[in-house]
């Protein structure tokens, strides 16, 4: 049998913090595959060659969103023409995003056993399709600009990622809204921006953020991408238009999943995005942050099966 390639992120807030799960998922692996950490971009890559000769079925991933993303943009580079594996992300990361939507639960080494216990013993897998968006030559589910970009900057020069550290931000960001404080003026700054959905163009130019995304969530149990799954090889693409304060008063429908007033949030189905503006971009993907040059293309990359069970 061709077997299971796992990459471990060392890096990752858990992994660091648990080594140990690391080590459990190459034993829990045993002889149906084969588990190795990654400590660079270029060693994802390597491992993914190795795994791609090997004819692996399926390809676990233990770290959090920004793992899944490196790793998966590795997989899709390597193997270009070539069909994919299967997906299992591991929740090995602070805040598991693409996981959550998909509706994986469990630890890392729960989830290990059981995609090893199934792939033993010829149990089919349950899985999902999801496709992936395409910013850069790099792959991920999630793509930000503006207020959901400067959000994740402070958040990260603060030194902290955990749930609890973006729930005291985001409590701190509605705060200065209402106050008109310094903090909410550089999370709120506007993007003036030309926005082209397949084609056509958006009303508006000026944005407090865009957003794109092939997953429900963006973080902290968030659902504003409730349309990501209505047609395949598509996205949910979203811009904010409103005030800061009309966004705060937004956050319970957001959270919810339903639809806000084109009013205050634009939104469509997309395959592909073209984002003009005076300015540089700055964007986060998956989490990571990333800047370009004046226009940015978003496209829909290939379509994925994840295992969920």
């Amino acid at each position: 049998m061709p077997g299971i390639g796992v990459v471990n992120n060392p890096y990752s807030r858990r992994n660091e913090q648990n080594p140990e799960w690391m080590r459990s998922l190459g034993y829990i692996t045993g002889t149906s595959g084969e588990a190795v950490a990654t400590r660079s971009t270029k060693d994802i890559h390597e491992m993914i060659r190795i795994f791609r000769e090997k004819g692996i079925d399926i390809l676990a991933i233990n770290g959090g969103d920004g793992s899944n993303s490196l790793v998966i943009s590795a997989l899709i580079e390597e193997y270009g023409d070539k069909p994919i594996p299967k997906i299992a992300l591991l929740r090995g990361g602070t805040m598991n995003i693409a996981a959550n939507s998909c509706g994986i639960k469990g630890s890392s080494a729960g989830l290990m056993v059981n995609l090893v216990h199934k792939y033993r013993e010829g149990v089919p897998f349950e899985t999902t399709f999801r496709d992936i968006l395409k910013v850069e030559g790099r792959y991920g589910f999630v793509f930000g600009n503006g207020f959901t970009h400067r959000f994740l900057e402070v958040l990260y020069e603060s030194g902290k990622k955990t749930p609890l550290s973006t729930i005291k931000q985001l409590a701190k960001g509605s705060l200065s809204t209402i106050t008109g404080g310094k903090l909410a003026r550089r999370l709120f700054e506007r993007v003036e921006a030309r926005v082209l959905l397949d084609g056509q163009e958006w009303p508006a130019r000026s944005f407090a953020a865009l957003a794109a995304s092939t997953v429900e969530q963006m973080g902290l149990g968030f659902k504003p991408f409730h349309r990501c799954q209505e047609r395949p090889h598509t996205f949910h693409m979203l811009g904010i238009v409103s005030s800061p304060a009309a966004i705060v008063a937004s956050l319970p429908r957001i959270y919810l999943g339903r639809k806000v007033s084109e009013r205050k949030m634009l939104e469509g189905i997309a395959a592909e995005v073209q984002i003009e503006s005076q300015k540089p971009i700055s964007y986060t993907l998956d989490g990571e942050n990333y800047a370009t040059g004046h226009d940015l293309r978003i496209e829909c990359g290939p379509r994925l099966e994840i295992v969920v069970g």
